[in-house]
Order: structure tokens, then sequence, then C-alpha cells
């Protein structure tokens, strides 16, 4: 094990790892402090001396010498699924003819749901925000029953535990909107919307189970690059990664290396749920210890789980909290608003609501170290927005739009009374899902039965606490099956600020095997065409998507959004939008 600073929490920890370096040792029972950001990733089959000693992932070693790594980290049992489920759900599943390949009914290919408690579902229940961003899960068929390579996809369900869990195939309170493709981690990285928990899923060609190392670590480096440098990973965040890999390969889970410190996927599971403030532990992880040592004396840290950052909330604004400190206690917290103080708790969790005006908050919520000096320890800034009105926004698809068999439902509520449980999609009077329990929607439907080619009504909605409709909006859209480049954002023909949005994605799976390699937005203007960028890389994929804000001239401008093939960069679809910027 090597030590990390306090200010950010990055553990490399790979299957295999032996050796221990030990420059704090806390007790062995000792809690994990707390993140705003927990992301773990895991990648396959390999072992120490692949990836450490022989150099096999030059970026992920630099950072682990960096941040720190576990060289003595061992599974909990062999096998792809089985290892993945103990990082969930702190157990094998046996209960539930679980394999490391699937969790099947006996002579059948259906899925036997885990019901069993695990990290998904107590995050459900807090609530605490988490996403699985899961490459090529949209190109593999994007629903939670996509099985292993579906459409020629090296898309693993063996790699990913959430889709084996009763509450995500049951989609309680939205669960499967957690699941989402792997693109839209960097937007949300972009957009400071990353969730409390995220969990990054490489496909087979980029986890090194089909490709090699080399890709895995390229991969690695394209999307955590961006964390990294965010504010919750920098002097004074509490973000906290983890990079594991499953096995040493051929369902080994035990390999020689020199002594140290023995970690395991379950107290790997116990630290993150410590770091998430959930002190119920399923499985095993119930007499699992954290990974202590890998914190400084005096780590620690506030993280919020409401209001979002970058949200919109009603006048009644809820302020869930907590903090904790490795190294002092705690007097007290306090919440600023615009930097005027509203109140301070003698807890160290905050679990109120407090009524603001409408337009732009940063508030600011810290926690308070004892007397004479009562100095502030950590703080976490969060941005959002009241509204001045009631009801429910949506973002995408526009209305009169045209949308492919795979689009988007994304979608804001905001209430005066604050007593949003969730917000429901709806198609044509036939229930489409429903958001994980908050204030938004984000989901991605593909082929839905509901919503085939041809016109339709959709309906969005929030719920109330006590399952009450508050508010709709309804949308009419076409959907069609055409491959093409789709827009949302901006309207054909509308007038736009200085910050243009472009939310456009890009559709070629229709009796089709091009591969899209990114998205390009141009803007021509006063005769000249100037690039704006590209969307994050597709890694070969069929469909593609980019959410983005760019600042334009006044005048007239014709934003020209399209996707570019893998390989030649040949452009297969393009689609042209007019607007006047003011």
């Amino acid at each position: 094990m090597n030590n990390v600073s306090s200010a950010v929490s990055v553990i490399r920890t790979s299957l295999c790892f032996a050796t221990a370096f030990f420059l704090l040792a806390l007790s062995a029972y000792a809690q994990a402090p707390l993140s705003q950001h927990v992301v773990l990733v895991i990648e396959e089959n390999h072992s120490f001396t692949d990836v450490f000693t022989n150099n096999g992932m030059p970026w992920l070693v630099s950072k682990g010498n960096q941040y720190g790594y576990s060289t003595n980290y061992f599974s909990d049992a062999g096998g792809s699924l089985l290892d993945y489920l103990w990082l969930a759900s702190g157990s094998s599943e046996s209960a539930f003819h679980c394999t490391g390949n699937d969790c099947y009914n006996p002579g059948t290919t259906t899925k036997d749901p885990i019901t069993d408690s695990n990290i998904f579902q107590l995050m459900d229940n807090q609530p605490v925000t988490w996403k699985v961003y899961a490459q090529n899960y949209m190109n593999a068929g994007g629903n939670a029953n996509a099985a292993d390579s579906a459409r020629g996809t090296h898309y693993y369900a063996r790699h990913s535990a959430a889709v084996w869990y009763a509450e995500i195939l049951s989609n309680i309170l939205g669960a499967q909107g957690g699941v989402v493709d792997v693109e839209q981690f960097l937007i949300d990285v972009a957009n400071g919307t990353l969730p409390r928990y995220s969990i990054i899923v490489p496909d087979g060609n980029y986890d090194a189970h089909d490709g090699s190392l080399g890709a895995a670590d390229q991969f690695l480096q394209n999307n955590l690059a961006s964390l990294l440098s965010s504010s919750d990973f920098q002097t004074g965040g509490s973000g906290l990664l983890i990079v594991t890999f499953d096995e040493c390969g051929g369902g080994t889970n035990s390999c020689p290396g020199p002594d140290g410190q023995v970690y395991t996927a379950l107290i790997a599971l116990r630290t993150m749920l410590d770091s998430l403030n959930i002190h119920s532990y399923p499985g095993a992880s119930a007499t699992a210890a954290d990974m202590t040592d890998f914190f400084t004396s005096n780590a620690g840290g506030v993280a919020v789980d409401s209001p979002a950052d970058n949200s919109v909330q009603g006048a009644s604004v809820p302020v869930r909290a907590a903090a904790n400190e490795l190294g002092s206690s705690i007097h007290h917290m306090e919440v600023w608003d615009n930097g005027t103080k509203l109140g301070d708790v003698n807890n160290t969790t905050i679990n109120q609501s407090f009524t603001l005006g409408t337009g732009s908050h940063q508030m600011t919520i810290q926690d308070i170290g004892p007397g004479p000096n009562y100095a502030i320890l950590h703080k976490k800034i969060v941005n959002f927005t009241v509204s001045a009105s009631d009801g429910v926004t949506v973002i995408s698809p526009t209305p009169n739009s045209t949308q492919a068999e795979l689009l988007c439902v994304n979608a804001y509520a905001s209430e005066s009374t604050g007593n949003i449980d969730r917000i429901e999609a709806w198609a044509d009077g036939h229930k489409l899902g429903d958001s994980p329990r908050g204030t938004t929607i984000n989901q991605w439907y593909f082929k839905n039965p509901n919503l085939g080619v041809g016109t339709h009504q959709l309906t969005v909605q929030d719920i109330s606490t006590s399952g009450a409709v508050l508010h709709r909006t309804i949308i009419p859209i076409t959907v069609a099956s055409a491959n093409n480049v789709y827009v949302n954002s901006p309207a054909n023909n509308s007038t736009q600020g200085t910050s243009v949005l472009v939310n456009a994605y890009a559709y070629e799976q229709n009796a089709s095997n091009q591969l899209i390699d990114h998205l390009e937005v141009w803007d021509v203007f006063n005769g000249t065409s100037t690039k704006l960028g590209n969307s994050p890389l597709g890694y070969a994929t069929t469909s593609l998507f980019i959410n983005q804000r760019y600042t334009l001239a006044p005048g007239a401008h014709q934003l020209i959004i399209q996707d570019s093939s893998t390989g030649t960069f040949q452009i297969i679809h393009k689609a042209t939008v007019n607007i006047t910027v003011q």
C-alpha cells in the first residue's frame, strides 16, 4: 500500500498486488472519510506483474505512484461475475444460481433476480445518486437484459453487477435509468453533474479482457484525466477513485507476491459504503474493515446529496449533507447561501429545507472544528438555480421533433413546496418508466414497444411524496427508423443567447454496421466555417451523443452537426440548424 494525500484519495488497486508501504496506519476498524464522488473502475484478468512490474499500463502506474496503490489485493472468488457481485453485495450470491458468467435459473437463459441487500438498493433507499457507465451499453440494446456480446458488441453483462439485481431488473424507482452508456461520463464530468457514486464498465476491448493492456490504459487516460483535474479531486476536495482488476486471469483469485497488508473486494465495498455515508452493510461487508491506511490523519470532507450541483430547485430547497473528519472532532456545521449564513446545525448531518428567492445561488456547506478557534475544516460549494415557477421542464426531446428509435428523455421538475418524489415518463398513455428518486430524469429508450415508428404524445410528470401528480408537460414527437444525426437543441430557426447548447446524437443502428468515431459541431458565420468541437470518442460504436455549450457571437449562424466514421473519418450523416444569436 502506498499512502495518499489528505486532499485527494485515488486508490490504484489491482488483484495480486502484493507489497505494502505504510506511511500511516489507523485502527483496523476506523471509518473512511466521506467522499463527494466515489468512482469505481473494474479491469479484467491481469496480474500485478503484467500491469505494474512490466509497466503494461504506464498511465495507470504513474497515477498509482502519484496517489497510492495496493500490492496485496485479492478477489473473494474466482470468475468474472462473482467478483463484481462481491463489490456490490458482499457475496457470491450462490442462492441465485450465480456463476462466473450469469445468474440464470437452472436450464434457462432467464435471470434469477438477486433480492439480497446490495449497494444499489441502499443508495436508492437513502437516497444517494448513482450511475453505471457501461461502454457499448446502448449498442448492445440499451436495457438491463442485454446479453453478453449482444448485437456484435464487446459489452459483457457479466462485467456489470447492477443488471443482475431485482430492483434494477424491475426498474424500481427508475433504477434502470442509472445504467447509461459510458459516453455520458465525460458529459457529466464537464457539466458538473456526476452522481455521488459511479461505476465505469469498459467493454471487452478496453478492459483488457479481449483487448490489450495498452488499449485499457488509453481508455483510462481518455476518461479519467478530466475527472482527476476536477475540483473534487484537487486540494480541498474529497474525491475517491478506485481502479481494480477482477482477477489474475483464468478464474484465479489468489496470486503470489511480496507480503503486506491484505485487501479484498469485500474491504473495497465497505470503504465505498462508508465514503458514501451508508452504514448498512450487505453480506460479509458487515464485518469487513475499511482501507483507512490510504488516508492521511487529517483526511475528511463534507458530502452533499441535495441540492445537486447545477440543478434547478423550487423555492423550498432541501439540504441533505454530512461531514466527518479523521483527525478532528466537529463542533457544528454551517449552511451559507450567496454569502449569507442560513444557519448552524449542531450535528454532523443536515436534513432540512431552506426557503430561497428565485435566481442563481451558490450554497456553501462546511464543518467547523472545536473551540477555541472553531476553524473551517472542509467545505463543499454547490451551484443551483431557484425557479420562479413550478412545473416540469423537458430538455429533450423537443416539441414536434423527429427522434430515432433510440431517444433520450431528459427533464427536470421544480416545486415551491419541494415535495417531489420522482418523475415519470409516459407515451400515448403507456408508462415508459420512473426516474430515480429526485427531481430529474435522464433516460434513454431503445426500440421501446410504446415508442415505435410514428407519431407520439410524450408526457413527463412529477410525482409528490404522497403519489399525486403535481405537474405534467406533453411533448408531441415523431419516431423515425432512419440512420441519421438527430438534433434536440438548438431548434431550427430559433433565437438563442450567446451560450448555445448543442444536444444531438447520431444513430447508425438500423440494418447497418457503420461505426462512429465521434460527432463534430461546425459553425458557419459571416461566410467562415469554424469547427467548434467534437463529442467524446465513440470507441467504434453505432450511436453517439453530445451535450455541449458553445459561446457564439451575435448574428446569424448555421450549425452543422455530423458524425464521422471510424478509421477513415468520413462524414456519415449531417444535420443543419439555422439560428440567430442575440
